[in-house]
């Protein structure tokens, strides 16, 4: 039997624009069976959506999306279904960090481009969320400096940009090490055309579990290609929206997803937190 699932959902618990409370709400409405919260760098929103979740059909897996390096370049990697979250909290502890510092490098360097933004208009913008560039683009929008978040990243804030900065993040190695710890699954995220076999290769002996094959960004010889490695390496083939609630979108909650098997190793692993642990919020 398959389940109707989108594993890769962000909320206001980083840079979504719905709670998980409402992205419940539109999951049900677009008949998914499985989704999972994977906002960038915490699982605050985990246990609001499980809860909004209780007594429907939805199934709520615990996951989130963990910025590291591989190869001195950003890497996005999934974590999914850890038993032991305070191991990822440590991690996430020291990510929130980051993001707090690389925030106040951005401002500075659109301040020296001449832009009169400030630290605690961004910080309003991402209230308790985890903060981050969205929230610096939506800053910039409501000033009139740009005319939507696509031109801001373009200009200013994408990687090399004028206004970027670099964040020191954890080696990817280091990051599927503790997420192993914590008995979790470490999944690549949207690697596109991004890294060639060889890196695969290489982020496969590191001990990634899977990768996510299903993405908006992937056309069908991406999803193609890394369903095919998947199959020859044993590895999960996981997929979703990446959906944010906003016009940048590629697809809305449900439109894009994938065909999860209830016998799967994912959804094994699962059961087992579901029975007996108890949750935690960064």
């Amino acid at each position: 039997m398959f389940l109707k699932s989108d594993l890769h959902i962000h909320t206001t618990a980083s840079d979504g624009k719905h709670t998980p409370s409402e992205v419940v709400i539109r999951a049900l409405k677009t008949d998914l069976d499985v989704i999972a919260i994977t906002d960038h760098d915490t699982i605050a929103g985990f246990e609001e959506a499980q809860e909004a979740a209780n007594g429907t059909r939805l199934r709520v897996i615990r996951g989130v999306e963990i910025s590291t390096l591989f190869e001195g370049r950003e890497c996005h990697l999934l974590a999914y279904a850890f038993r032991d979250a305070e191991l990822i909290l440590d991690l996430l502890s020291n990510q929130k960090n980051r993001r707090i510092q690389r925030a106040r490098s951005i401002i500075s360097n659109l301040n020296k481009l001449g832009f009169e933004i400030t630290y605690d208009e961004v910080r309003g913008e991402a209230g308790r969320a985890s903060i981050g560039r969205p929230h610096i683009a939506r800053v910039m929008i409501k000033k009139g400096y740009a005319s939507d978040t696509h031109e801001v990243f373009f200009r200013y804030l994408g990687n090399g940009s004028s206004a970027y900065h670099k964040i020191d993040y954890p080696d990817v190695m280091t990051v599927i090490d503790k997420i192993h710890q914590a008995d979790g699954f470490a999944v690549l995220a949207h690697p596109g055309s991004t890294y060639n076999f060889i890196e695969i290769k290489q982020l496969k002996d590191a001990g990634i579990d899977g990768i996510e094959c299903w993405h908006p960004s992937h056309n069908s010889v991406h999803r193609r290609r890394y369903l095919t490695y998947c199959n020859n390496y044993d590895l999960i083939a996981t997929g979703g929206s990446d959906f944010h609630g906003t016009v940048q979108d590629y697809f809305n909650l449900g439109v894009l997803h994938m065909e999860l098997q209830t016998d799967s190793p994912l959804l094994r692993s699962v059961e087992k937190v579901e029975n007996g642990v108890t949750e935690t919020q960064n």
